[in-house]
Parts: structure tokens; sequence; C-alpha cells
């Protein structure tokens, strides 16, 4: 089969289960859009190279698959900088696919000619600029794994007009073994020895806390975290990133810290003597002043990226390992009493998320619902 560069792209995306993407076409990127005409996927128009890229990056934080977006050159691309930085903040799988001018006039100030790969590599876990079709080949699959293996992120794959009309023999029968993601093995290897030094911390904490972030925002990390949390009992805060992975309604969930958290959040992190952070990094928006956050509290710190070993707080456990690998370790533990919450910790917590926590008046729980049922009814 004889197919150009902007088809090899469709094809992979179909190949690899995407089902919608979003974006706004341009003249660079027009043979990417002519090949998604003869495809299945969905294609979202939106009004602005930003919301195309906030639309799949909420589609990748609803299904935890990449979520993809197109833009043409120039404007196009530096619309889209915002939303795939925040991307990277939040650690969200993409693939961003952008048109660029031919690859002979790369370099000459072309029209909307812009340099994208300078641009992206701040705000990517990686950056392409293909300069051969041949090379997609590689780079296509090798995006994807990156954008979801160890800490999640954005990929940007920058794709001159000629590369995407270039032609190339495909050989259909070999898609499955050149394309091989679905095979794809992320090897979590654990130390063990780390379990005693953890169960000795667990064992001398009196008012230990969970600290849970964005780390854990994926289905099988939720499930097992609640699973643990009834298992060890301990009072829970979290992060922005972190908040849904516990119920709200949960006893021992205390809700968001930080300066934009619960009072009843940060008074029990000043009370806490161990805390095990899960997913996290310690940012300035929950920490507050490094020095004083915490002052009482050994620190475990679990987390698949080993860039976030100490950057801002020194834990006395630091473990690079995927959280879901982490609690299943410490779920096949025997724990026994002296490595739970004790009951004077537990009340405590309780007097001061009664006193401290957050709470919506019914007087406003009535106005909410009350707006809300008469917009619903304009639709």
């Amino acid at each position: 089969m004889n197919l150009n560069g902007a088809e090899l792209m469709i094809r992979f995306l179909e190949f690899a289960g995407v089902e919608i993407v979003s974006g706004i076409p341009g003249g660079a990127s027009l043979p990417i859009y002519d090949a998604l005409y003869e495809s299945k996927i969905r294609h979202i128009l939106a009004r602005h190279e930003q919301g195309a890229g906030f639309i799949a990056g909420g589609m990748a934080r609803a299904n935890g698959k990449p979520g993809v977006c197109f833009a043409s050159s120039g404007p196009g691309v530096t619309n889209l900088i915002t939303a795939v930085a925040d991307a990277k903040m939040d650690s969200i799988p993409l693939i961003v696919i952008t048109g660029q001018v031919p690859v002979s006039m790369i370099g000459t100030d072309a029209f909307q000619e812009i340099d994208t790969f300078s641009l992206s590599v701040p705000i990517t876990k990686r950056s392409y600029l293909v300069k051969k079709i041949e090379d997609l080949i590689q780079i296509l699959p090798q995006a994807w794994k990156t954008a979801i293996e160890g800490r999640p992120g954005p990929v940007w794959i920058d794709v001159p007009k000629d590369v995407a009309s270039a032609k190339i023999d495909w050989d259909i029968s070999r898609e499955k073994e050149i394309w091989n993601i679905q095979k794809i093995e992320f090897k979590d290897t654990i130390d063990l020895e780390w379990k005693k030094t953890f169960k000795e911390l667990l064992s001398k904490a009196k008012k230990p806390v969970f600290y849970i972030g964005g780390g854990l925002n994926r289905p099988l990390a939720a499930e097992l975290f609640c699973i643990l949390l009834e298992k060890l009992n301990f009072p829970t805060v979290s992060t922005l990133m972190g908040l849904g992975i516990c119920p709200y309604e949960h006893p021992r969930f205390l809700g968001m810290l930080g300066m934009h958290g619960s009072r009843a959040a940060n008074l029990v992190l000043e009370e806490a003597d161990l805390l095990v952070a899960l997913g996290v990094r310690f940012d300035d928006r929950a920490t507050g002043k490094l020095n004083e956050f915490c002052p009482n509290a050994k620190i475990v710190h679990v987390d698949i990226d080993a860039t976030e070993i100490g950057k801002l707080k020194n834990p006395n456990l630091f473990l690079k390992h995927g959280v879901e690998n982490f609690i299943t370790q410490i779920l096949e533990e025997d724990l026994s009493s002296e490595h739970l919450s004790s009951e004077e910790w537990l009340n405590q917590v309780q007097t001061l998320k009664t006193l401290y926590g957050f709470s919506i008046p019914k007087r406003i729980k009535f106005y909410i619902r009350f707006r809300f049922y008469k917009v619903s009814r304009t639709f």
C-alpha cells in the first residue's frame, strides 16, 4: 500500500485506538486534514488552538489515554503553548501534531514559519521535528510510549508539509510488529528492603497522614488507594490534582491542603509525625514555607519521577516507584495494630474537621440546586 506521511499518521492513530481528535486546520496542516477526511476518527473543530489543546487534555484526564490535537504552523503553534504547558505541569499525556513549512524552507523566515521545536522543548517530555517520512515509522510509536510511560506528559511532533505529502510503501501485514505499542510493558521493580524501613516508621508514628496527588489520579491507583485507606485508616489530605481520588464524604478525608485548602487539613499537617506522600510534588501552593511544612513529621515520598527526589523537601524514605505497585506491596503486608492510626489521633482529627473543615451552608446548597434546575430547564 502506498501512503503519504499524513495518511501514515492517521493510520497510526487508528491503530492506537484514538477515536476523537481536536484541532484547527491551516495551510501547513492541510495534508493531515485530507487524510483525516477518509478516517473514522471524529474531529472536534475548536475556535482557538488553545481550546483544542485543552479539549485533548480534558479527554486524557477523563480516560487516561493520550489526548490528540492538531494545529498548523506559526500562530497555530504559539496558540497551543499554554495548553501544552498545562499538560506538562499536570502530567497529562498528549500527542500534539503540528504542520510546518517544507523542510527546504525551514530557517528562511517563510510565511508562518516558527521554530516549533525550540518553543516546545521546555513544555514537553519530548519534541520531534520530522525531516523524512521514514522517520515517522519510529517516531509515532515512540511518542505514544513516551507520553504514557513513567510520569505522563505531552509529546510534540512537528511535521513539515512536504514530509506529510511524501509517499512511502507500507506493509499493512506488519503493522502490529512495527507499531508494537500494545505490547509495551512498564517494569516497575521494587527493592523489597524498603518495607522494613517503612514498617519501622509506621510503628513509631502516633500521628500519620496520607498526602495524595495527581500520581494517584488513574482508575487503578485511585481504587487501590481507597483500599489502603480503609486498611490503615490514616487521615488524608490532597493536592488540587488529587481531588476526586478519595470521596469528600469519607470520614478520614480533610480536603485540599495549602494556600487555598481547608484549615483543618493544614492544622492536621502541623500535628503529623509521619507524612506518606503518594504521587505528589511539594509545590509552594501546597506547602507554603518549606521549613514550616510538617515540622514534626518524618516523610515517606513515593513518586515515579526521580527528579522529584529532594527537589524541595528532603524525605526520610524516597521510593521511585509507580504508586500502584507501592500500594499493592503494602496491601500484601500483614500490618499489626501498631501500624494503624490510634483512636486518640483520629478523634483529634475529627474535632479539627468539625471545627475547621469545608462546609456549604444549607441556604447556599438550596440556591445552587435551584439555579442548576433553572439552567437545566432551558436545554
